[in-house]
């Protein structure tokens, strides 16, 4: 099948490491992989000039908002910041809104004689992108939700248009042919919007198994890294609030005392490491911590392999814990087991006392009690590593997922032809 990927989201770098990023490009990959074509359109390239470029397997439709749309909005915005003297959310959002507009137009004359057999579209603030063209070119039109956006914009960005958004939202999912929802968490947020039960399905997150599988540490990167012969706890991703990992230096106060040897890596970095730096140094726990910084995601894996049990202490939100960690997915399938929260889908993917261990989220003494009881039990942490793993490699797939969206695909575009021919 001919699919145009639209991914109209500003704040996804296609060619970027967020990992939002590395889900547009995975899933794009299997769909390669099971020889699908795919041509991926989207704004937004690099975060940042310095940053190298991430390598797409499908050909590339870069479709930035044009000059003079993008100049109306900058100076929307300096007028904004001049009178009110701090930034509003207003200017972004009438970016997504022009660039509605423009997409549409440009994809529409790019596809005019040979348009895509189906469209698939990671679903952005105010976007209707994948709507509209679906209409055009007469074809299904799949959305992946991967949050609640306009409900997310509205709590902690502001919205400037106010309702807006959140009407454009329900209008675009009561309309599609399929919503696609990252976790049951949010398919239930989606259902509360009145959309039928029939069109959404739950696709959590995956991992490409031929990246991420349990293998040997690699001694260069060990050493490089000076974490010793000691026991490893690891963490991927933002070092920010929600990600818990202001508990790092509580946990490490209790652990290190018994197993003197423990090293903690932290793959990533982010507003909070500043803060994690001063709380390690006057707990004099700064050896015990290694900071390798962002990694290329090519390399995450070759990292992972390194711990011997993963940590994602997400802290208790006020709101539903709708989220599908990419890094839940890729600890496990290298053979790591976790100990996590029970909150959301965390709880459905780790089987507790089988592929980790869970405690209740923002129990600190809950956390420090369950890596004490895999830093003890080599054994045990041995056998769920690899329980993790299976499971991991089972369920959990790109080309698993992407296998599904081409069956729905299948039958949406069979429905449409005995629609038509009845």
């Amino acid at each position: 099948m001919k699919i145009l990927y639209l991914c109209p989201d500003f704040g996804i770098p296609v060619q970027g490491e967020k990992g939002a990023s590395v889900h547009v490009r995975e899933l794009i990959a299997a769909f390669g992989r099971l020889g699908h074509s795919v041509v991926l359109a989207a704004p937004k390239l690099n975060k940042s000039p310095w940053e190298q470029p991430e390598t797409l397997s499908s050909p590339l439709l870069h479709i930035p908002l044009n000059p003079e749309n993008d100049a109306v909005v900058i100076r929307l915005k300096n007028f904004l910041e001049q009178t009110l003297g701090t930034p509003t959310s207003l200017p972004g959002e009438l970016r997504r809104i022009l660039y509605n507009l423009e997409a549409e137009e440009k994809l529409s004359r790019q596809f005019s004689e040979t348009p895509p057999d189906f469209i698939y579209e990671r679903a952005a603030l105010y976007s209707t992108l994948g709507l509209s063209l679906s209409k055009k070119f007469n074809v299904p039109v799949v959305v992946e939700l991967n949050s609640p956006l306009a409900l997310e914009q509205s709590t902690y960005r502001g919205n400037g248009f106010g309702p807006l958004a959140g009407q454009i939202e329900e209008t675009m999912l009561s309309q599609v042919d399929a919503v696609l929802t990252v976790s049951e968490s949010l398919r239930e947020h989606v259902m509360a919007a009145g959309i039928v039960p029939e069109k959404i399905k739950v696709f959590p997150n995956g991992v490409n198994p031929l990246v991420f599988h349990p293998g040997e540490s690699d001694s260069k990167i060990r050493a490089r890294l000076d974490v010793g012969k000691g026991p490893v706890l690891g963490f991927v991703g933002g070092l920010r609030p929600w990600h818990g990992v202001e508990t790092f230096p509580l946990l490490l106060e209790q652990l290190v005392p018994r197993y003197p040897d423990l090293r903690l890596v932290i793959v990533g970095d982010g507003p909070l490491r500043a803060t994690l730096d001063r709380e390690l140094e006057q707990r004099s726990l700064t050896r015990h911590v290694v900071f390798p910084g962002w990694v290329g995601h090519e390399d995450v894996s070759d990292f992972i392999r390194l711990f011997d049990i993963g940590l994602a202490p997400y802290v208790p939100l006020n709101h539903t814990f709708y989220f599908s960690p990419l890094k839940l997915f890729e600890c496990m399938a290298c053979g790591v087991p976790m100990v996590v929260p029970r909150l959301g889908q965390i709880e459905e993917v780790v089987r507790h006392g089988e592929t980790g261990l869970l405690y209740s989220a923002g129990d600190l003494d809950g956390l420090v009690t369950a890596c004490d009881q895999l830093l003890q039990d080599v054994p045990l942490r041995r056998r769920m590593g690899q329980a993790a793993a299976k499971h991991i490699h089972d369920q959990h797939t790109w080309d698993h997922n992407a296998t599904r969206v081409a069956e729905l695909a299948r039958s949406l575009l069979a429905g449409r032809r005995h629609a038509q021919e009845s």
